[in-house]
């Protein structure tokens, strides 16, 4: 019978786990905003330096440089052109732009050499502003065009640095791009907008992440304890019984054996009626294993039985090939192998001569002699292939695998094997029955003698 438990364990965890969880949302959504604002920086400045180090491997150093000093756009600058634009349309930049530092001083202090542009970006007047060979006036400040000129080292490597723009927080990132002899002729960037966070909010988050810490601990404390009086022993216990129960199982024990120990739970709550209800599965376990065992014995013996129905159902009870219907059988398998190309094989065919003489000169008996030694004679011959007698003077082989390799060396050693044989046969026979024949003589002359004898 089931039980009302007082306490039922899942509105208990409900209400704890809630508490846990607003807490701990509170702590992890302030930190997860903290740690994200700082690895999204981290992951845009790679995604940045991936992208202008691909486009700079790119570049033609010579011709770029050819173009920088005439002022004119070679085939190759403009196919340059398109890859950045495509950069730019497909990855999430704010720009992508190569510039030949002058001087640290403004104005004109940065030539314009390439900047990526977008048809949405020229459409809302943000692109297409600068141009091969256009002086950039007053835009860069000191500081800033100072760390442009920096770059122009013989450093390879992709750099970072935080530039405040018109346009916002900008961190760019920065590296050199080299003629055939190794000099750096421009740079090339990436720039990406970050979001200013608020002083306040930053220090909003700081006192509301150590007060919802230590009370999210305070609470966590408070709610294991509670766990490990209702929840966790009580299933701990549960599960040492189920582990002995499994154990006895995997070690084959016998089948009234098969208890499981009682883990004295008396919670009063779900986990009590969870143990009742495994400790009355597996009393209905033992009960169906018996009746499995007893069902599996019976089982066996009609299979015992079906085995033999089956032997005599596909065997000539006379040779021991198989019978006709074991053909039909064999037929099907043949047929579906045909249809999915993977047929291999060939039907030898052979037809007893003489067995009808043999059977009215010398009887059936004599009959059923010939007829098993030929399939001896066929099973030695083909090598054990499959043998079927499909009639009473009929049998069939099937000849598959390295059995076709020889199939006509086979055939020719069949053919003098059988003759042989029914010369032996026959002969054996005939001396057999002339035996008999003047044995019955015999006695008939005795007889006529006696009869002579007794009438004189």
């Amino acid at each position: 019978m089931r039980k009302n438990y007082r306490s039922p364990l899942r509105q208990s965890m409900i209400i704890t786990t809630l508490v846990i969880v607003v807490l701990l949302s509170v702590v992890l959504g302030t930190l997860g905003f903290l740690i994200y604002r700082d690895d999204m920086i981290h992951r845009y400045q790679n995604y940045a330096g991936d992208a202008i180090d691909f486009i700079a491997r790119c570049v033609d150093g010579d011709d770029m440089e050819k173009c920088i000093e005439t002022g004119q756009k070679s085939d190759q600058y403009e196919e340059l052109q398109l890859l950045a634009n495509d950069f730019k349309e497909t990855h999430d930049l704010e720009f992508i732009y190569i510039i030949k530092p002058l001087s640290p001083n403004p104005p004109d202090n940065m030539m314009d050499v390439l900047a990526a542009w977008t048809s949405w970006g020229k459409a809302d007047g943000t692109d297409g502003l600068t141009d091969l060979g256009v002086l950039t006036g007053d835009a860069y400040p000191k500081d800033v065009a100072e760390q442009y000129l920096a770059r122009m080292d013989r450093d390879p490597s992709v750099t970072y640095f935080r530039n405040d723009t018109d346009f916002g927080n900008i961190y760019t990132a920065i590296r050199p791009i080299f003629n055939s002899k190794g000099d750096p002729i421009a740079v090339i960037c990436a720039d990406i907008l970050i979001d200013d966070i608020n002083n306040a909010i930053v220090n909003y988050i700081l006192i509301s992440t150590a007060t919802a810490l230590i009370a999210g601990i305070i609470v966590i404390i408070l709610v294991n304890s509670w766990f490990e009086k209702r929840l966790v022993g009580p299933i701990s216990r549960l599960k040492y019984s189920a582990e002995l129960f499994e154990d006895k199982c995997r070690n084959r024990a016998p089948v009234s054996e098969l208890v499981m120990d009682d883990p004295n739970i008396h919670t009063q709550d779900e986990i009590e009626a969870l143990a009742h209800s495994i400790s009355n599965m597996v009393y209905d376990v033992q009960n169906y294993a018996n009746d499995l065992l007893t069902k599996d014995k019976e089982l066996h013996t009609m299979k015992e039985h079906v085995d033999e129905m089956d032997i005599l159902a596909f065997r000539d009870s006379l040779t021991g090939a198989g019978n006709k219907a074991a053909y039909e059988k064999q037929k099907i398998k043949l047929d579906w192998n045909i249809l999915s190309n993977t047929a291999k094989f060939a039907i030898v065919m052979c037809d007893l001569n003489y067995l009808k003489r043999i059977n009215d000169t010398y009887g059936h008996d004599m009959g059923n002699i010939y007829i098993k030694k030929l399939h001896q004679l066929l099973t030695e011959t083909f090598l054990n292939a499959p043998i079927f007698r499909i009639g009473g003077d009929e049998f069939i082989v099937i000849v598959e695998n390295d059995v076709l390799d020889n199939l006509d060396e086979l055939i020719d050693m069949f053919k003098k094997k059988a003759l042989n044989l029914l010369i032996v046969v026959t002969m054996t026979m005939g001396l057999f029955i002339g035996c008999g024949k003047d044995s019955a003589d015999t006695k008939n002359n005795e007889s006529n003698s006696s009869k002579n004898a007794t009438s004189e």
